[in-house]
C-alpha cells in the first residue's frame, strides 16, 4: 500500500509541476548511473520545489534528506515520511536536535549500502542567489561514514543543477542539469578524513558551479554582475550561456536602456481568474504571510496544485447538479485546458 501511494503522489506532483511550469528542461540525465549507490548533490535556491523536481524527473527511487524544521506536524511528518523524506537537523535546531542525526546517518549508510539512492542540498539552506554557495560537510560525512561501516560499498557523486529562470514569477521556467558521476572512493583516506572532506567538497563544489548560473565574487561584485546580467536580458535558467557570458562580462556593455515592459493580460487569463476566484483569492492572502521569498513558489505550487483542482471538481458538481453529466465534464476539461495554456503562454517580466 505504501509504495502504491509513493507512486500515486510522486507522478501527481509530477503531472502537477507540468502545469505549473512553463518549461521544464532536463540536460544531462543519462549521467544517472543505472545501479548502485547514489549521492545526489543539489544547490538549494528554492525551498520544497527543488527535491519536489528532482524527485519527479529521476528514473530512480529517492530518499531526500530534508531540514527537521519541515516537519512541522504529525500530519505533515506522515505525509513526508511517505514520499522518502528524511528529517536532517542543523546546529540552529539546537544541540539536543543535532545529535538525532546519528540515527539519520545509521538510515542512510544502510539505505546507500542496499543500492538506494539519496539526494542532500550540501549548501545547508536555500538561498536565492545566482551562485553555488560554500558546501558543508554532511554530505562527505555521510559518504565516508558508508565506507567505514561497509568497507565494499562503492558510492557514485551525481552534481545536480537547478536553475530557475524567475523563480518568484508565475509561470517560470526551470532547467535541471545532471553532472558527470564523481566517484567518492578516490577521494577517501582512511588516515586522513578531514583532507578527504575538504577534496571531495571542492571538487563537488567545481562541478556545480558548471550546472549553476554562477555569478562568484564578493556581494559588491555579485550585485554588479547580475545587474549587468539582467540588463543583457539574459536567461538564468541556462547555466552554460550564462556561465559563458559572465567570462565576457567585462567587455560587455550594458544595456543602461534597459526597461520593464509592463505585463499584458490576455483574455484568457482573466477567464481563467474569474472562473478560479475562491482559490485565487486565497492564494493572494496566504502570500501576503510569507516571510521568506524563497517559499514563495512552494505555496503557490502547493495551493495550484490542491485547491484549484479541488475548486473545478466541486463547480463541476454543481454544474452536473443543474445542468447534466455531459456539461459538467465539458466545463471540468474546459477549466483544467485553460490552466494548461495559460501556463504555458502567459509573459511575465523577469
Amino acid at each position: 500500500m505504501g509504495n502504491i501511494w509513493y507512486q500515486f503522489m510522486k507522478y501527481y506532483i509530477k503531472l502537477a509541476l507540468f502545469f505549473y511550469y512553463k518549461k521544464i528542461k532536463l540536460v544531462g540525465r543519462e549521467n544517472i548511473p543505472k545501479n548502485g549507490a547514489i549521492m545526489f548533490v543539489c544547490n538549494h535556491p528554492n525551498a520544497l520545489i527543488d527535491p519536489l523536481l528532482i524527485k519527479t524527473n529521476t528514473f530512480k527511487d529517492l530518499y531526500v534528506l530534508t531540514r527537521a524544521g519541515a516537519f512541522v506536524n504529525k500530519f505533515v511528518i506522515a505525509i513526508f515520511e511517505s514520499v522518502k523524506m528524511i528529517p536532517i537537523y542543523r546546529k540552529r535546531d539546537g544541540y539536543n536536535s543535532v545529535t538525532k542525526n546519528d540515527a539519520v546517518f545509521e538510515k542512510c549508510y544502510d539505505t546507500l549500502n542496499d543500492k538506494k539512492a539519496i539526494l542532500i542540498f550540501a549548501e545547508g539552506s536555500h538561498s536565492l542567489l545566482r551562485k553555488v554557495r560554500p558546501l558543508t560537510k554532511g554530505f562527505a560525512r555521510i559518504i565516508y561514514g558508508s565506507f567505514e561501516k561497509y568497507p565494499e560499498l562503492d558510492i557514485q557523486i551525481v552534481p545536480i543543477g537547478v536553475n530557475y529562470k524567475s523563480p518568484m514569477k508565475y509561470p517560470d521556467s526551470v532547467e535541471i542539469h545532471f553532472g558527470k558521476p564523481i566517484t567518492a572512493k578516490k577521494y577517501y583516506n582512511n588516515d586522513d578524513i578531514l583532507s578527504s572532506i575538504e577534496s571531495l567538497k571542492e571538487t563537488v563544489h567545481n562541478s556545480l558551479t558548471e550546472l549553476v548560473s554562477h555569478i562568484p565574487g564578493d556581494t559588491e561584485t555579485y550585485e554588479t554582475s547580475l545587474a549587468k546580467l539582467k540588463s543583457l536580458n539574459n536567461d538564468f535558467s541556462d547555466p552554460i550561456k550564462t556561465n559563458n557570458l559572465i567570462k565576457e562580462l567585462d567587455s560587455l556593455v550594458a544595456n543602461t536602456a534597459h526597461k520593464k515592459s509592463k505585463n499584458t493580460k490576455s483574455i484568457l487569463y482573466y477567464l481563467v481568474y474569474i472562473n478560479s476566484i475562491i482559490p485565487w483569492l486565497f492564494w493572494n492572502k496566504v502570500k501576503k504571510g510569507i516571510k521568506e521569498p524563497e517559499f514563495i513558489s512552494t505555496f503557490r505550487f502547493a495551493v495550484g496544485a490542491t485547491l484549484f483542482p479541488l475548486f473545478y471538481i466541486i463547480q463541476s458538481f454543481i454544474a452536473s447538479v443543474f445542468y447534466g453529466k455531459t456539461i459538467a465534464l465539458v466545463y471540468f476539461s474546459l477549466s483544467i485546458l485553460s490552466s494548461l495554456i495559460l501556463a504555458k503562454t502567459l509573459k511575465v517580466n523577469d
